[in-house]
């Protein structure tokens, strides 16, 4: 089949990721996908050197800008990617117009998609925008971001309305967008989990990868790390407040790397507390290198969610074998998983940092346990968030 793989970012397929894993797959499957990304600095269409045609749209920056910003970039993408499908597409022919959230402002471009291609189209649900922005308090249903609001809601409906079929990321999620949107009742909802190629076990081996005495860090230490988006959906006052009661601790080291909104605010509160380093986001392969290093995986998310949100940071973690430590709100099924399902770890909620710390130490005396919890979160993985599930989903679906 052809697919019509919409996104509101860049994808490098050479980069692993979620994205380019599920487009190698599809590719590997003999299907051709195009791809149409909004996150440019200029306007053209090429072919890779992979041979994939791509569609690249300029559009403003809209990652560390106010809510207000965002929200009129959000709002201006439907019109700036449907231009440019007329003006690059029009002439192609797909089977299935396949789209990610967010963003949630692709109803028209979806509907117009299903009209000119006589297509199938496939929404996967990464994000429930704009209920996540009213549980940070970040919009409101009222007053003036209620506008705002009232907006991306008609927005969401839409795109859920002309989305033929949506792919959920957990079990949660289907029940939350069944309860929450009734109308959707009879529509095509299911399981479509973040999910990755499927290597053969890394190797942990510190002797392999070096050390991490560079940054100060014991090898006989328990290392944490953190590593991704550091904006308010991390709840990160808390980790802020649960480190500093961690920092008398003996025997562990914590790792916070990445960018985002709240950022050099948790770098400047923790510079001063010695077992803990920070770092600035680094491309894949080197992550992936720093993960080999350290010890177990931490998750964060803010108390406040009433959505049930699903991490794609944990497929790091389980893909490098790692033990995983989720601090979340208690509307997520993150728990369920780590503690029940995959038993690759320890959770707590994310307003307690006594549990956070009698986690810590758990972790750091039962040092001969990590490596089985980080072997159960891999074969977990191998079994559950494989890509090839997801490429046979979709092929089931066209062929439905």
């Amino acid at each position: 089949m052809r697919i019509l793989y919409i996104s509101q970012k860049d994808i490098d397929i050479k980069t692993g990721g979620i994205s380019s894993d599920l487009i190698n797959a599809l590719i590997g499957a003999k299907h051709e996908v195009v791809i149409c990304c909004a996150d440019s600095k200029y306007e053209e269409i090429r072919v890779c050197t992979d041979g994939i045609k791509k569609v690249e749209i300029k559009v403003p920056n809209q990652f560390g800008v106010n809510i207000i910003k965002k929200g009129l970039i959000i709002l201006s993408l439907e019109r700036v990617i449907k231009k440019a499908i007329k003006k690059y597409l029009s002439d192609e022919k797909f089977d299935l117009v396949l789209y990610a959230t967010p963003p949630i402002t692709l109803a028209n471009v979806i509907k117009y998609c299903k009209k000119k291609f006589g297509c199938k189209s496939y929404l996967m649900l990464k994000d429930i925008f704009p209920q996540n922005a009213v549980d940070l308090n970040m919009m409101s249903t009222g007053g003036i971001t209620g506008i705002l609001y009232r907006m991306f809601r008609i927005k969401e409906k839409k795109l859920y309305e002309y989305s033929d079929a949506i792919g959920c990321m957990s079990n949660a999620n289907i029940e939350y967008l069944q309860k929450h949107n009734p109308y959707l009742k009879g529509k095509k909802i299911e399981l479509f989990p973040n999910a990755v190629a499927v290597k053969g076990k890394p190797e942990r081996s510190k002797d392999k990868y070096g050390s991490l005495s560079a940054y100060g860090i014991k090898d006989e230490d328990v290392v944490f790390i953190y590593g991704g988006n550091l904006g308010k959906p991390q709840g990160l006052d808390f980790l802020e407040k649960a480190l500093k009661n961690c920092a008398d601790v003996k025997g562990v080291h914590f790792i916070i790397i990445g960018k985002g909104s709240e950022k050099d605010k948790l770098f400047k509160a923790l510079k001063d507390t010695d077992n803990v380093t920070t770092l600035e986001a680094l491309p894949k392969k080197e992550y992936d290198r720093l993960c080999a290093l350290c010890d177990v995986g931490m998750i964060m998310l803010d108390k406040r969610f009433t959505i049930p949100n699903y991490p794609s940071r944990m497929l790091s973690y389980l893909e490098n074998a790692m033990p995983i430590f989720a601090c979340t709100d208690k509307n997520t099924d993150v728990r369920q998983l780590v503690e029940e399902q995959a038993r690759c770890g320890k959770w707590c909620y994310s307003d307690d940092t006594g549990a956070f710390r009698n986690n810590i130490e758990w972790f750091s005396e039962n040092k001969d346990s990590l490596k089985a919890l980080g072997e159960n979160g891999y074969n977990y993985m191998t079994e559950n968030f494989n890509v090839q599930d997801n490429v046979k989903r979709l092929e089931n679906f066209i062929n439905e």
